[in-house]
């Protein structure tokens, strides 16, 4: 007698809302929602480990992706229970049109930024940690996030710069991360013309190959027959002679670096040799 009370009150229980506010009974939809959204934890932490443990670059952006795209699926499914969200969905179907146009209109620019943004995480112009210049040196700066509506930049000056994706997908950009194992920095300096040229070369050569930094790029064939250091004159000007020098680093970093050492070195030699570095002059005369 307990059990088919207990049956009937199941019964009673499970024919509450039915084909009202539910398409199923009480019970069933209960337990449909659990379901849902127990598959879509379990998806979720899947999804999560194959994400972290495959995709090394722009981890945050599909991140954030896989999130949207679970979490609209679990809504979608527990709200396709309720009647009145069916009809609702039903109707916004036959009027998709207009639906569209008007969704597409006010949402353009954020469609815009989230295509631009996995076209970005796709195709991998730059990464997270990666110094950039955007348009020719507009912006410069270390790429510190991708997130669906814009890229983050963090300048020299430890500022942050926020781009559009869909600006940035169609700048001009130069990754300066992305050089392999060398950078390739150029010296240049300014002699007078009645310095010693031939000295001067042999003073950046010395002071180059003696630095920690520098990376020899030859090689084994060009070490036989090509010097490890070659400066050109690369140009006259009004009151100087232009000498520049391709000097190799493992990265941008130490790029800049080795730079400043070699300007510092070399100035000193220069001082201790008679090496002119010219600056304008002017000569007035009072009549």
């Amino acid at each position: 007698m307990t059990f088919l009370s207990e049956t009937n009150l199941l019964e009673w229980l499970n024919s509450f809302g039915n084909n009202s506010w539910l398409k199923v009974g009480l019970v069933d939809g209960i337990i449909t929602i659990a379901l849902i959204l127990l598959v879509s934890l379990l998806v979720n932490r899947l999804l999560t480990r194959l994400i972290c443990k495959y995709v090394k670059q722009n981890e945050k952006f599909v991140l954030r992706i896989k999130t949207i795209v679970v979490t609209s699926f679990a809504v979608y499914g527990c709200l396709s229970i309720f009647p009145p969200f069916s009809s609702m969905m039903n109707a916004l179907l036959a009027s998709g049109g207009v639906v569209a146009l008007i969704v597409g209109m006010g949402s353009q620019e954020t469609v815009g930024n989230l295509v631009n943004g996995a076209m970005i995480t796709m195709f991998k112009p730059f990464k997270i940690g990666d110094l950039i210049k955007v348009n020719n040196g507009e912006i410069v700066g270390t790429v510190t996030d991708i997130s669906l509506r814009h890229t983050e930049i963090l300048t020299s000056e430890n500022t942050k710069v926020i781009v559009p994706n869909t600006t940035i997908n169609k700048a001009i950009l130069e990754n300066v991360s992305d050089a392999g194992d060398m950078k390739a920095n150029f010296l240049e300096l300014d002699i007078s013309y009645e310095s010693n040229l031939d000295l001067a070369m042999k003073i950046i050569e010395e002071e180059i190959l003696k630095h920690p930094l520098y990376l020899d790029a030859r090689s084994e064939e060009e070490k036989k027959n090509t010097p490890a250091v070659v400066t050109y004159l690369s140009d006259f000007l009004d009151s100087s002679i232009h000498l520049k020098t391709k000097v190799y680093s493992r990265n941008n970093a130490e790029g800049i670096a080795l730079l400043s050492d070699l300007r510092i070195a070399i100035k000193k030699r220069f001082d201790e040799e008679g090496i002119e570095i010219p600056y304008p002059h002017r000569t007035i005369v009072n009549k």
